[in-house]
């Protein structure tokens, strides 16, 4: 069986021959609103450079509103800066506390201790 495949094949071309399958042709077609597509591209340019510029226009409008004369800082490096200030500050004078006591209740401890060892060997 498997030797008269090939002997089939041999007389008869149209049989083993594969067939491809046909496909249409495609052709592009433009509509008359579209025109060619670089200059699409040159008309999305075009508006993103127009928004661009709007956005533009609008933060300077917002900037001129919030600008006073003097210097421009934002109050919010002022602030911070103070609570910084402010919280170093608060820190030192705390150790500056703890310090003092330690060293006021060693003192205190030792002139105590000289006073009742003075009471018992006399």
């Amino acid at each position: 069986m498997a030797s008269s495949l090939p002997s089939l094949c041999s007389f008869k071309r149209p049989l083993c021959k594969p067939t491809l399958p046909k496909y249409p042709k495609i052709r592009s077609e433009t509509r008359p609103g579209e025109g060619k597509p670089s200059n699409m591209v040159d008309a999305n340019l075009s508006i993103l450079r127009a928004r661009i510029e709007e956005l533009r226009r609008k933060e300077r409008l917002n900037l001129s509103y919030n600008v006073k004369s003097g210097w421009n800082y934002p109050s919010v490096y002022n602030h911070s800066y103070r609570l910084k200030r402010d919280a170093i500050v608060s820190e030192s004078m705390e150790l500056v506390g703890i310090i003092s006591g330690t060293l006021g209740l060693v003192f205190l401890s030792g002139s105590l201790s000289v006073w009742v060892a003075s009471l018992l060997f006399l």
